[in-house]
């Protein structure tokens, strides 16, 4: 277990060391608070924007972001108030524009898209659609170009088209869970969601592959342990220990 500690400690300390590593003194310390969550934070560099920005919602309903400059990070912009904690930022092109969009949602079911570099407020969802969200992700998981916002709200799994951003489906039964991953973890070369309450999904067509008997842990992250070229699932459960599942064998491995 020494290789996944170590790897764990590693991805926690990488963005921390990203805005510290040039001796960031413009940034405060409420804000260093704030960046405890990864969930919440998302760090583009500046090829894809003019100089690096990290982006970052808190606790009290708002987006900041912040740019790289001569020395640290300073603060760029502020939003408004979006009505409740944010949950989740994401800093993708979902539409295949070629433009950068800025996601995010809140805890009461709220979800806004900016333009990161004009900071307009671009879409946003209906203020009583969804009462909650639990969990997103951003993946592209059918056959047109587009990103699709992957999301738990109010006990369902729902999938929006990132262009449109109408529903494109809602699943039937109730799934409850506070993680939400995608990617191919079975080797078939399609990608599949995955739910930290131990639901598996094919991601296009939505069909159950597997329920784990147990769930897969308070936070999950994929990673390819043995090099086989498909990745392990690693959850961690408590914040005191972690386990391992191989998810095309359909197993806990550690």
């Amino acid at each position: 277990m020494q290789r996944l500690s170590i790897g764990i400690l590693f991805f926690s300390l990488l963005l921390l060391f990203s805005l510290s590593a040039r001796g960031d003194e413009s940034v405060s310390p409420a804000a260093w608070g704030a960046i405890r969550s990864f969930r919440a934070i998302q760090f583009v560099a500046g090829d894809s924007l003019p100089e690096d920005r990290v982006f970052y919602g808190d606790n009290r309903g708002y987006l900041h972001i912040l740019k790289r400059q001569h020395k640290g990070f300073s603060e760029e912009w502020k939003s408004d108030h979006l009505g409740a904690g944010i949950m989740g930022v994401f800093v993708r092109d979902i539409n295949a524009d070629g433009k950068l969009e800025l996601v995010t949602y809140t805890s009461v079911g709220r979800i806004f898209i900016f333009a990161p570099q004009t900071h307009t407020l671009l879409w946003q969802n209906n203020e009583n659609e969804l009462s909650a969200i639990t969990c997103m992700t951003l993946a592209n998981v059918d056959d047109d170009p587009h990103q699709e916002l992957i999301f738990c709200a109010d006990s369902h799994l729902f999938i929006y088209d990132g262009k449109s951003l109408f529903q494109e489906w809602r699943s039937q039964a109730e799934f409850n869970a506070q993680e939400i991953l995608v990617g191919d973890v079975d080797g078939d070369g399609e990608k599949e969601i995955v739910l930290n309450t131990g639901w598996v999904f094919d991601a296009q067509f939505r069909d159950i592959e597997w329920q784990s008997p147990e769930p897969f842990g308070d936070r999950i992250t994929l990673l390819d342990i043995d090099d086989d070229g498909i990745p392990e699932l690693i959850g961690e459960f408590g914040g005191h220990f972690l386990k391992v599942f191989d998810l095309e064998l359909k197993r806990e491995r550690w």
